[in-house]
């Protein structure tokens, strides 16, 4: 007799088989894309090859090139796995939250996020700045990766237009431009000198120059005795 390849006996190996492949798939990517992040921000993505990426991760020389087929989709891989993390912790601490309110708390998540994870971070403004210069087919997706930020922001300043948080003639795509452009260069600065930027300071400092000045519910009248000066007495 032959075993039955149809019976529930044997279909519950062939799932378990099919589950197994799939998470040692899914293993492999992870430690491909930790080890292209620690190689890109230590020798840049043009000072790294797909074969090396393999062995970091602890594979074959020829698994990056046959899981993603090309160098540039490996690098685009990268930026997805690094915004997918992020986009995920931004979500959960946006829960519930909208306009002013949720701008303040997405700047303070990029902003923490830069402070807590260098590495990623190092990585991720590698591929921006190569992606000008000596990588430029992955331009496209840095562009709408900076994109999304910006597009994120500028809906922020709309809701808080329509829930009357905002001027409503207030430069929405300008206000955007100038935060996400902040936000870079603290990052930047952070990256280049870390122990000499308080990146605590600096939420503090974005929020008060690019949010609270436009937020029309913290404006408050100075009282009489805190704006008229003492009376003078003669001598």
């Amino acid at each position: 007799m032959t075993p039955d390849d149809s019976g529930p006996v044997a279909q519950a190996a062939r799932s378990t088989e099919r589950r197994t492949q799939a998470e040692r798939r899914a293993q492999s990517d992870r430690e491909m894309m930790r080890a292209a992040t620690r190689l890109i921000a230590t020798y840049g993505a043009s000072g790294v090859s797909m074969a090396l990426i393999g062995t970091e991760a602890g594979y074959s020389r020829g698994l990056p090139a046959e899981r993603y087929g090309s160098k540039t989709r490996l690098l685009e891989a990268v930026v997805d796995a690094t915004d997918g993390w992020f986009q995920r912790r931004l979500e959960a601490r946006l829960q519930g939250k909208r306009g002013l309110t949720a701008l303040r708390e997405r700047v303070r998540a990029h902003i923490e996020t830069v402070r807590d994870q260098v590495m990623p971070t190092i990585a991720l403004y590698q591929l921006i700045i190569e992606s000008v210069a000596s990588v430029p087919d992955i331009r496209p997706r840095i562009v709408e990766l900076n994109r999304s930020y910006w597009t994120a922001i500028a809906g922020d300043l709309e809701q808080a237009i329509a829930d009357g948080e905002v001027d409503p003639d207030l430069d929405t795509r300008r206000r955007a431009t100038q935060i996400t452009g902040a936000m870079h260069g603290y990052s930047v600065q952070f990256l280049i000198e870390p122990e000499s930027v308080d990146m605590n300071a600096a939420i503090v400092d974005l929020t008060t120059a690019m949010i609270d000045a436009i937020d029309r519910t913290q404006a408050t009248t100075a009282s009489p005795s805190a704006s008229v000066p003492p009376a003078r007495t003669s001598a």
